[in-house]
């Protein structure tokens, strides 16, 4: 399958790009504050951040000053992490395109695009740190 980035992932990725410009400040990022910042629901927003937290990108801090801080460095944080925290593996799967055995071909008529595309995303991903978003 080609590429999908939902909207959780879409979020998760801007929100960590968010923690990463004000990391080092001392202060977490409260999930209101986010949520303002994106014009979306805080619901929604604490969902994404709860399996942020889950696969060890993002530390909660509780409390009344409490909110989310990035559990690493941004220079040590990729998208392909954030992606994958939430939308799951990024990897060729090697089926139709259109989900179902939708011709007679032996073989895809794509032939490996798809799994070239599929490399080439995953390669830009690990690549892409949130330092390098932010210092773009």
């Amino acid at each position: 399958m080609f590429l999908k980035i939902s909207d959780a992932a879409n979020l998760g990725i801007h929100a960590l790009v968010y923690m990463a410009e004000r990391h080092g400040q001392g202060k977490p990022v409260a999930t209101a504050e986010a949520a303002e910042a994106f014009k979306v629901s805080a619901n929604h927003l604490s969902k994404v951040l709860q399996r942020l937290t889950r696969a060890g990108l993002v530390k909660s801090i509780r409390g009344p000053r409490g909110g989310f801080v990035l559990a690493r460095d941004p220079d040590r944080i990729n998208l392909h992490e954030i992606y994958e925290a939430i939308d799951g593996e990024i990897a060729a799967h090697h089926r139709c395109v259109l989900g179902k055995k939708a011709c007679s071909y032996k073989e895809c008529v794509f032939g490996s695009l798809v799994d070239d595309i599929q490399q080439k995303v995953s390669t830009q991903f690990l690549a892409s740190t949130l330092d390098k978003l932010i210092h773009r």
